[in-house]
């Protein structure tokens, strides 16, 4: 029969023990466990121990001839329990003892304490936990205060925000120290040296996708033109008027002259007018069609001679077909619509006719003889005009971008037309464009935020009910624990704007951030109030009735954690502002600033409002205990202080047994040898994997993914790629500094720049290059022949290859290049060269001048095609030092990525690491945590660019960006599990198994990385609404991040820790089986055995 003990006896023991046999032989051991309250010992009386009961038991086979083993195993964990009377005893893997922090905190540095595990390493951490316990009182006396200041701070921040105009440049994603930020300078310092110019470009295309040459479609061409040129207006403020483009041009008006001559022809065609690509005729001078005419199908090996005669007379135009793509060798039926001259009314009329597969051919030969008549020109798919003006005195920017955009709007919006698409295009668009990408991502906030506000309140009522702690309250702390971010963002960009940092579209990006990485750090507040509540209230005394109280063991317990993740984030954006690029530092420092802003606002206004709030729980506490007290005394019943206990649910009972198998089951399959061998096996094959995504990861920034998905800028950078590029790639080659040209060597050096450039390969030599010194030499010999040069067609090419440099440079004269640009057929000059500015024009000298020239080839709309063509002209201007030559492409700070990516890529992974160490390092004082948590660190950024290639994301400033900024919470899961598990190495010793350890730190861990994971995913789920390759990459990047964290957290890490762990026993020499010393008894786990709510019950089975 069993020994029953007193209850005095029970009181005075920590652990009182019963033992006896049972139904078939079986000997039972029945162990009651005495506990104190939950709480911090250094802040709370001892109160005399009190009897408990487990919620677990155990079963274990031994001999059964044997009671005296079985009294000796009782005695070994009476002596153990005894040792400490907070440590219950259980022999299941996952634990009902009292867990610690999710880090480290005041629960934690306790609990090392009572093990002898935590000495004078943890000084740090002792220490910020005393601060914030101080400061959890303090925030507590001043909670109206702290939280209605901080809504009017951002409140304020938040209309400095919207009165902040937003200011992008094209520029900013080019890196630090890239070369094509000189060179854009350069560029700028010719043409808007004062202020802005005007750039503005107009695609024409035909809407059935056809070629151009086409009369009504080439007469709306001109159309056009003529619009762009007198109707559209600028206003001077300086001068106070109102101007066209006609009437305000100085140099380049002439510039679209070879679109309009070539399209009007009012002459037939003859010896003065040719319509040849890609030089033509336009009365007596050649011009060249390259930067007007693209997507060019045209006949080299054409002659006209002998053609123009035949089909012009001097009463009559041309005969041209009105469907050119009827030139195509398609068989299907398709209608014509050709134009007949009639000769007696000189008036058009239109005949349809339908041309049949048996006369298509015939149809074909005519066109194509009646197309070559006139022009070499097959097919015509773009034709551009250009809308060029230098800055003028009066002009400012604000006027200069209205007029650019007054273009923009009235060919988008306003001009309708029948035949043909426009596409307006200039610098002013493209960051009009820009803003409105990023202005698109702000009305899904709304949808992040309510995501954010139902995944809140869910977790947090849920685990309010599993607590019995439910109430309004609590759905305002998990509304504003999704309103914190966004007060914290406001206030960080409007201190930013404060100090005049600009506001880049970019920066949009940054609330999505803050309401993602930002809430996880109110949840572990939520949580750890549920649990200090939960504690005062079965163990209520003066102390822990006070609010004060239960902030400050909230703040010391959870502060270090929310500190730490702070100190993650914000030095992973630190690292990301001295790589890239301007835009990216912007970024990142605008991040950097609202994660501070956030731990300022998580320590302040959340921490008021939580007091707020506990305010509200505690009066309802009082309410419910005196009304509990006014029960026992009608029922006679005196008790000093009331518990406010109360009965566990059924869904709490329920959901505790759930729980608890899941774990103990998901760690016993985790850490099964053959499971544990096949997950390494996984890791490295991911890792391969993960690798050779890297060595495929193109790098790749255009302007497409600057903009939404809907823009008109993408279409026409793809018509771009398509049609002008392959035939028509543009090097723009500033000289600033000639010299004196009428010297020789001078004059030879800027003649040999120019050669060297057109004998790179695919260039179209002096065809597709604008020289002005060719035109000038051609001037300047008509002069001194008193010629009529313009009415006499020259080929100045043969000219030039004629004459020596020593005769050149004694044709050149100075003195008559003002003459020179103001002569009607040469005047598009004067906006090539500069002249030094002086009154006389006889004394005004050469400054600087830029010429332009042309490459060819299908392969140049491969990006790093095109970065080869760059460097190949950098190497060329890098010979003339002496001329302070430098080249400029519009694709040049884009291109300058290819080279400048990977190490920055590198560089910005290894800087985070090593802020990463150093943090967890300070906090933790472990090298075995900083060890594993930066392994994972590196491990997951090679998986994240491994699995961004395969995901045909391109690696790009925005890419690393977003790199950098997720890795700054990747860190937290790999640290906790690591943390804990070395945590659980030291204090149980040789007393636990693998299995017990990692389940031991799952049960702090699993959970709020799971619902971190789950949030977060949610929140950045909302940017997939926006059409924008940015939001896309944000996206991708975060998730992929969360999903690796938890990986390597919760699969892979575990995995490698339970091997390693039993290597190095292995290689010790010596089997950790949980025995109990003295005897051969052993340990083996029954996840069976699960009874909620009884003593332990520990089955020695015979």
């Amino acid at each position: 029969m069993p020994k029953e003990l007193k209850s005095s006896e029970m009181v005075m023991n920590p652990i009182s023990l019963t033992s006896g046999e049972g139904e078939a032989g079986v000997h039972t051991l029945k162990v009651g466990v005495t506990d104190r309250p939950d709480t911090s010992p250094s802040h709370s009386p001892k109160p005399p121990l009190r009897i408990t009961v487990s919620n677990a038991s155990s079963s274990f086979q031994v001999p059964t001839n044997t009671n005296a083993i079985a009294k000796n195993a009782a005695n070994k964990l009476a002596s153990a329990a005894s040792q400490d009377p907070r440590r219950r005893v259980t022999g299941r893997p996952f634990t009902e003892r009292r867990r610690g922090s999710i880090l480290v905190g005041q629960r934690s540095i306790d609990i090392f304490a009572e093990k002898g595990t935590g000495g004078s390493d943890q000084r740090f951490v002792k220490w910020i936990i005393k601060k914030y316990k101080t400061w959890g009182y303090y925030i507590a006396e001043h909670d109206w205060k702290a939280v209605v200041i901080c809504i009017l701070i951002s409140l304020i921040g938040m209309i400095k925000i919207f009165m902040t105009k937003q200011q992008n440049d094209i520029t900013g994603y080019s890196p630090y120290g890239a070369r094509s930020r000189g060179e854009y300078t350069k560029y700028n310092e010719f043409f808007a040296e004062d202020g802005l110019s005007i750039a503005t470009y107009i695609y024409l295309e035909a809407k059935d996708g056809g070629s151009l040459l086409r009369p009504e479609l080439l007469k709306e061409v001109v159309d056009v033109l003529d619009i762009a040129s007198d109707n559209i207006t600028m206003y001077n403020s300086a001068t106070n008027l109102t101007q066209t483009f006609n009437e305000f041009c100085v140099a380049f008006c002439s510039v679209n002259e070879p679109v309009r001559q070539s399209v009007k022809r009012k002459e037939p065609l003859n010896d003065r007018i040719k319509l040849v690509y890609p030089i033509s005729t336009l009365f007596g001078r050649k011009v060249s069609l390259q930067p007007y005419f693209f997507g060019i199908d045209y006949d080299k090996n054409a002659t006209f001679e002998d053609k123009v005669s035949g089909i012009v007379d001097d009463e009559t135009e041309p005969i041209i077909d009105k469907d050119i793509k009827n030139v195509s060798t398609t068989m299907k039926p398709v209608i014509t619509t050709n134009v007949n001259v009639v000769d007696n009314e000189k008036e058009e009329s239109v005949v349809a006719t339908t041309t049949t597969p048996k006369n298509i051919k015939k149809n074909k030969k005519r066109q194509v003889e009646d197309l070559a008549a006139f022009t070499n020109i097959k097919s015509l798919k773009i034709i551009t005009l250009q809308l060029r003006v230098e800055h003028q005195a009066g002009w400012k920017d604000a006027d200069v971008k209205a007029y650019e955009m007054a273009i923009v709007n009235h060919f988008r919006d306003n001009y309708k037309s029948e035949y043909l698409i426009i596409h307006p295009y200039s610098q002013t668009y493209v960051e009009e464009e820009m803003v409105r990408g990023g202005t698109s991502l702000l009305p899904y906030l709304t949808v992040g935020f309510i995501i954010m506000c139902l995944c809140s309140i869910i977790s947090v009522m849920i685990r309010a009910y599993y607590m019995h702690q439910c109430s309004v309250m609590k759905i305002l702390l998990a509304v504003c624990a999704c309103i914190t971010p966004f007060m914290a963002c406001a206030t960080a960009l409007a201190v930013l704007f404060v100090f005049n940092v600009r506001f880049a579209s970019i920066l949009c990006v940054i609330p999505f951030l803050a309401l993602s990485i930002g809430v996880d750090s109110s949840y572990l507040m939520i949580h750890e109030w549920q649990r200090v509540t939960k504690h005062c209230r079965e163990s209520p005394n003066r102390r822990n009735s006070t609010v004060g109280f239960r902030i400050a063991e909230v703040l010391s317990e959870v502060g270090p954690a929310v500190m730490i993740s702070a100190l993650t984030n914000i030095f992973a954006d630190l690292v990301g502002c001295f790589t890239g690029s301007p835009e990216i530092t912007l970024l990142c420092v605008g991040n950097l600033t609202t994660m501070f802003m956030m731990f300022i606002y998580q320590n302040s206004f959340y921490a008021g409002l939580m007091s707020l709030v506990g305010r509200y729980e505690i009066g309802e506490e009082r309410k419910e205990r005196a009304q509990v007290a006014k029960e026992n005394r009608t029922n006679g019943v005196n008790m000093r202080h009331s518990t406010l206990n109360r009965q566990n649910s059924k869904f709490y009972d329920t959901t505790k047994h759930v729980v608890s198998e899941s774990m103990h089951s998901y760690v016993s399959f985790v850490t099964h040898r053959v499971v544990a061998t096949i997950t390494i096996i996984i890791y490295f094959i991911f890792l391969a994997v993960a690798i050779l995504g890297i060595t495929r990861i193109r790098i790749n920034l255009s302007t497409q993914k600057l903009f939404a998905l809907d823009s008109p800028l993408i279409t026409l950078d793809k018509i771009r790629v398509e049609h002008v590029v392959p035939y028509y790639m543009q090097a723009t080659v500033f000289i600033n500094n000639p010299g004196n040209l009428s010297d020789p060597s001078r004059m030879t050096r800027v003649n040999k720049i120019v050669a060297d450039f057109e004998a790179l390969k695919g260039s179209w030599g002096e065809v597709g290059t604008k020289y002005f010194m060719r035109d000038f030499t051609i001037f300047e010999k008509a002069f001194d022949e008193e010629a009529e040069f313009e009415e006499t067609p020259v080929d100045h090419t043969k000219q030039i290859g004629n004459t020596s440099i020593t005769e050149l440079a004694n044709i050149y004269k100075e003195e008559d290049l003002s003459t020179f640009v103001e002569w009607p057929e040469y005047d598009f000059w004067a906006g090539f060269i500069k002249l030094t500015n002086t009154t006389d024009k006889k004394k005004r000298h050469l400054e600087k001048f830029f010429f332009t020239t042309s490459y060819y080839g299908e392969e140049n709309s491969i990006w790093v095609v095109r970065g080869q063509k760059l460097k190949s002209w950098r190497k060329v201007v890098d010979s003339y030092d002496d001329l302070e030559a430098s080249v400029f492409h519009e694709d040049g700070v884009f291109l300058d990525l290819i080279d400048n990516m990977p190490t920055d890529t590198w560089q910005s992974i290894v800087g985070t690491m090593v802020c990463m160490s150093f943090v967890c390092f300070v906090f933790l004082n472990s090298t075995f945590t900083v060890v594993i948590a930066s392994s994972c660190v590196l491990s997951i950024s090679v998986g994240i660019l491994g699995i961004l290639s395969w995901w045909n994301i391109d690696l790009d400033p925005i890419t690393m960006a977003a790199m950098i900024i997720s890795i700054g919470f990747s860190v937290d899961i790999p640290a906790h599990v690591s943390y804990h598990y070395y945590q659980e190495c030291k204090s149980e010793g040789d007393g636990s198994n693998p299995e017990m350890r990692l389940a031991n730190t799952l049960s702090s861990v699993a959970f709020p990385a799971i619902q971190a994971a789950v949030s977060t995913t949610c929140c950045v789920c909302s940017l997939l609404f926006p059409k924008l390759y940015m939001a896309e990459v944000f996206v991708k990047t975060m998730i992929l991040t969360v999903a690796l964290c938890n990986l390597h957290g919760l699969v892979f890490l575990p995995a490698f820790l339970t091997v390693f762990d039993r290597t190095l026993t292995w290689l010790g020499g010596s089997k950790k089986n949980n025995r109990i010393a003295g005897d051969n008894s052993e340990m083996k786990w029954n996840p069976k055995t699960v009874e909620t709510g009884k003593s332990n019950v520990v089955r020695i089975t015979k």
